[in-house]
């Protein structure tokens, strides 16, 4: 599976960059055969010739940099000021003058093998082809039979470009009985020289096989080659050599675990599922990896595999620790997956609540229950209708002794939403309040701050709701300040307009009715709102609001129409970015216009980088882009 040519030779320096320069030490002066800062000097001191060829250097001013190196390697020929001024002197051709210094140094420095490869790197660049060959091969074929040399040896060669000759000398020592080392670390470093990828990742295998504690350092140095794996190429090579691996010795743990990881760092939550099955079976006891997958998969909305994963785990019953635990996070999937598709019926989520009654009847209503108390309460309410028993249950899953105070405030959160949903106002605020004041400091007290503040812009209590909003916009979560942000920068735009605040009543109305679901006749205000538009923010704000209310509808040709009418004719609207936001994503996933989707993202994240959708608009804009992968079935046998 070669797939090394069409890895961006930017990304080759990047990668070398990063992983060459602890090879390059030598133990001769203990110092990098590099281009180095030197130590900057004491307040006050004359600025030094060295400190001005190295000005004239960065500033690409070889000749006045040269003369100057010269002039400092005269004085004394360190290893410095000889690599400083071979560089120079390559730089302008003057590969005679190359020579003549790299002769003056091997005297200097008899024994130090790295000038015959300088040597043997000049001539190459004059075009002696056969001499610098000659070169090499006395270099390789006298090694020394000692571990660190034949690293120093490999490093100097691979810094003058000799790529294949660094891997002949790891080949050699390799098989070498008396050195009793692989060097699979070295030879995955040389491997990403040469972009054969496929040898690189292989030999990093082996080596993590011999050295299983070196574990997480591997997994740092794939992390950063997939980071930077732009085109996903690498990617591609890592997941086939990895399947392979497992396959071929299937009871490797460390095999099975770095499968495990990359994985789940790509999301490919079907292999994750499959290896963390194979793995829980293989080497027993083994669920918390399944349980990550469950959580990762549940919280990047893949609902299905999600339920999957939970369900291994709930069907194990008392054979493992997590059952409670996986109960809860399967009915929550469930639920979710539900909700994901606007055309699931009534009779599914009856089906659902029959679930969830099951669940409770079979784990108590308890702290170890109260999510699935949760989620049963939501159905009941905003599924079902029955809005008194969800309330019923809520309440009694608060006043659990063994429920924290963040869980209890989760529930009564619920309890207020259903409370606002059936009208009773005041009631709702009450909740809302007591979250606030009981968990000021913490990201749901903010929470309940802001729902509170949108109850008193429901209700046209507009100070009071911008008292809270004010305090939003410091808030630690950047959603809730985001969210916060909006809504009170939206009620000064329309009292700016209408400052009788009449406009900002009918948003208000239209806006509960919405919340509540009562779509007719929120549609019904906003439509006054259109027909008597008191300025330029009123109408933009109609337009988003409009096409929110046809998609909460699932009218979702007509919304992607509405907001692509405010995208058109208001590029600058403080709501752009929010509709073209809504428009790829309706695209994506409910109209099938995928290139269309694709063009939405890239436009968001070019026109609007500040907008706080851009950074999602990427991540799945890069999903979207993913080329379909060789489809490899790992065996569990």
């Amino acid at each position: 599976m070669k797939l090394k040519n069409k890895i961006p030779f930017f990304l080759i320096l990047l990668m070398v960059f990063s992983f060459s320069l602890p090879a390059i030490l030598f133990a001769q002066d203990d110092k990098p055969y590099i281009m180095m800062k030197r130590a900057p000097q004491r307040p006050g001191q004359k600025v030094s010739k060295e400190r001005l060829a190295l000005k004239y250097y960065q500033s690409q001013q070889y000749e006045k940099a040269a003369a100057l190196y010269r002039q400092l390697y005269d004085e004394n020929p360190k290893q410095y000021y000889y690599a400083y001024l071979l560089n120079c002197l390559v730089v302008m051709n003057e590969y005679k003058q190359a020579e003549k210094l790299v002769k003056k140094q091997k005297k200097v420095r008899p024994g130090d093998f790295r000038l015959n490869v300088d040597q043997a790197y000049l001539l190459k660049l004059e075009g002696n082809e056969s001499k610098a060959q000659k070169i090499i091969n006395e270099i390789t074929e006298n090694l020394p039979a000692d571990k660190n040399r034949i690293i120093q040896i490999a490093s100097a060669l691979q810094s003058k470009g000799f790529y294949d000759q660094a891997l002949k000398v790891y080949e050699k020592a390799r098989n070498t009985p008396s050195l009793n080392y692989s060097y699979d670390l070295e030879m995955a470093n040389a491997y990403q020289y040469t972009r054969d990828f496929d040898k690189m990742f292989d030999s990093y295998l082996n080596y993590l096989n011999h050295h299983p504690q070196d574990l997480q350092r591997i997994k740092n140095r794939f992390q950063m080659l997939l980071n930077n794996d732009v085109e996903e190429n690498l990617s591609k090579i890592l997941k086939s050599t990895l399947l392979q691996k497992a396959h071929s010795d299937p009871n490797n743990a460390v095999y099975a675990d770095m499968l495990m990881w990359y994985a789940m760092q790509t999301k490919d939550f079907d292999l994750a599922f499959r290896q963390a099955r194979a793995i829980d079976k293989r080497f027993k006891d083994q669920e918390g990896q399944m349980l990550e997958v469950a959580d990762v998969a549940l919280d990047n909305k893949q609902y299905e595999l999600a339920a999957k994963a939970f369900a291994y785990l709930k069907d194990k019953k008392e054979k493992t620790p997590y059952y409670a635990e996986a109960y809860n996070g399967y009915f929550e999937a469930l639920v979710k997956q539900a909700e994901a598709n606007p055309e699931t019926p009534v009779e599914k989520y009856e089906e659902l609540y029959k679930t969830g009654e099951d669940a409770l009847k079979e784990l108590g209503l308890n702290s170890q229950s109260a999510d699935i108390a949760a989620n049963l309460a939501h159905i009941l309410a905003f599924k079902l209708g029955r809005y008194d028993e969800a309330l019923d249950l809520l309440n009694r899953a608060v006043n659990i002794p063994q429920n924290g105070k963040e869980k209890q405030s989760e529930l009564k959160l619920m309890m207020a939403d259903i409370l606002l949903f059936k009208q009773k106002v005041w009631d709702a605020t009450l909740l809302y309040s007591q979250v606030e004041s009981d968990m000021k400091n913490e990201p749901i007290g903010h929470e309940a701050k802001f729902r509170n503040a949108r109850l008193f812009y429901y209700i046209g209590e507009y100070r009071w709701a911008e008292t809270k909003l004010d305090i939003l916009k410091g808030a630690t979560s950047k959603l809730i300040a985001n969210d916060a942000l909006e809504l009170s920068l939206f009620i000064k735009d329309i009292l700016e307009d209408d400052t009788t605040g009449a406009t900002l009543r009918k948003f208000g109305q239209a806006d509960l009715l919405l919340y509540r679901g009562k779509f007719d006749s929120a549609m019904m205000w906003l439509d006054s709102i259109a027909a008597d538009p008191k300025g330029i923010n009123t109408y933009q704000y109609y337009l988003y609001k409009k096409a929110t209310a046809l998609e909460s509808e699932q009218k979702y040709a007509e919304a992607d129409s509405m907001y692509n009418l405010l995208i058109t004719q208001y590029p600058e609207s403080i709501k752009t970015d929010n509709a073209l936001f809504r428009r790829a994503e309706i695209n994506r996933l409910y109209l099938n216009h995928k290139e269309k989707a694709l063009k939405l993202y890239m436009k968001l994240m070019r026109d609007y980088p500040d907008s706080i959708y851009a950074g999602e608009a990427r991540i799945i804009y890069r999903e979207m882009k993913k080329g379909e992968e060789v489809k490899l079935i790992y065996s569990e046998s």
